[in-house]
């Protein structure tokens, strides 16, 4: 029988801890050493058990994700990292990957997607979860983005101003605001307005 994957997680939100535990725990390949709530115990953690595998969340109590894998590489170099998340921005992922985790799933994909990241990393292959692919090609020219008007309207929303006032500070209709503000939704592949607003304050391409 071929020996199994030794991982530990590192999630904070209760639900997530349980439905970590459930999955890994139905997979015989996996043996979960433990479940911890911060980065600081997450070192503790890699001292005890030298994991294969740890599955970190991006925002935790504390230390944050992106610091703490950073800290593990040190620590421990051959221990490989999947940052499991429900933020998915180009910029986020790009620290992620800088600091060293070799996958990067996100927490609304199927569980399968966690299962495959855990087995590339083990054996040595980066994971990037298939919905966030599209948006780690967009070039960081935010001119190649966005036009001109999208960020000027995504600047308006960000100062808390609605569809109807953003019109009449720039002199369009509404409609043509609420379709411009979709195209540039579409374009940065956000789940709404306000996550298109904050995609656009993350790379800078508002203030």
């Amino acid at each position: 029988m071929r020996a199994q994957i030794t991982c530990l997680a590192v999630e904070d939100h209760p639900t997530v801890r349980h439905g970590l535990k459930l999955l890994l725990d139905g997979h015989e390949e996996f043996d979960l050493v433990e479940i911890v709530s911060s980065g600081e115990d997450a070192l503790d953690a890699v001292k005890r058990y030298s994991p294969e595998v740890v599955i970190i969340d991006v925002r935790l109590p504390g230390l944050d994700g992106v610091s703490t894998v950073r800290r593990i590489v040190e620590q421990s170099p051959d221990t490989k990292m999947v940052m499991f998340s429900a933020y998915g921005d180009k910029r986020l992922v790009s620290d992620a990957i800088a600091a060293g985790a070799r996958g990067y799933v996100m927490k609304g994909s199927p569980p399968d997607d966690l299962i495959r990241a855990i087995h590339a990393v083990q054996a040595g292959q980066a994971f990037v979860d298939p919905s966030l692919s599209a948006m780690l090609l967009l070039r960081d020219d935010e001119s190649e983005i966005l036009t001109e008007r999208e960020r000027e309207i995504l600047q308006l929303l960000a100062e808390g101003l609605h569809t109807d006032q953003v019109a009449e500070r720039i002199d369009l209709s509404s409609e043509t605001v609420k379709a411009d503000t979709k195209r540039a939704i579409t374009k940065l592949e956000a789940e709404g307005r306000v996550h298109a607003v904050a995609i656009a304050l993350r790379h800078s391409f508002i203030e």
